[in-house]
C-alpha cells in the first residue's frame, strides 16, 4: 500500500468517526423532537399548537446534523474507495 493510499484510509477512518458523532447528535435531536411532538396537545386539525414554533425550531435543528451526517458518510466512503484504487494501482 502506498503512502498516499494509507493516508486516504486514515483520513477515511477519522471522518467516519466524526460522522458517528454527528449521527449521535442527530439521533438525540430527533428523539427530542419526537418527545416534544408527543407531548403536544392536539386541539384540532387546523388549530395552532402552543409549541408549534418550538417544534419547527427543533425540527430544523434535527435536520441540519442529519444532512451533515450523510455528507460525512459519503465523504468517508469516497476516501476509502480512493484508498483502495490507489492501493491497487500502486
Amino acid at each position: 500500500m502506498t503512502a498516499d493510499a494509507e493516508q486516504l484510509r486514515q483520513d477515511g477512518h477519522r471522518i467516519e468517526k466524526w460522522s458517528v458523532g454527528w449521527m449521535l447528535l442527530s439521533l438525540a435531536l430527533w428523539a427530542w423532537f419526537g418527545y416534544r411532538f408527543l407531548l403536544d396537545d392536539d386541539r384540532g386539525l387546523f388549530a395552532p399548537a402552543e409549541g408549534g414554533r418550538t417544534l419547527v425550531g427543533i425540527l430544523a435543528l434535527a435536520v441540519i446534523p442529519t444532512i451533515i451526517t450523510a455528507a460525512t458518510l459519503v465523504y468517508a466512503r469516497v476516501l476509502f474507495r480512493l484508498a483502495r484504487t490507489g492501493a491497487e494501482v500502486g
